[in-house]
């Protein structure tokens, strides 16, 4: 097996531990980590869209961490 389908396999273990809310919360960030990595160790660059959406991912993940926790 790859790195990768281990990786994968223990994300979806983890995240039939979660809770529903907490789950789609980390499936909603994981694209935004992705591409972070890709910006940082790739040195891949991003449009002013992708920035946007990136932008608006990380509030909505701070508005619904910041309801939930409430």
């Amino acid at each position: 097996m790859f790195g990768a389908e281990i990786s994968f396999i223990f994300y979806i273990i983890g995240i039939q531990w979660t809770a529903p809310t907490t789950a789609s919360m980390v499936a909603m960030v994981e694209p935004l980590i992705a591409s972070a990595f890709g910006v940082l160790l790739l040195e891949d660059h991003l449009s002013l869209i992708q920035i946007l959406g990136m932008v608006l991912i990380l509030g909505t993940f701070t508005v619904l961490s910041v309801k939930q926790a409430q």
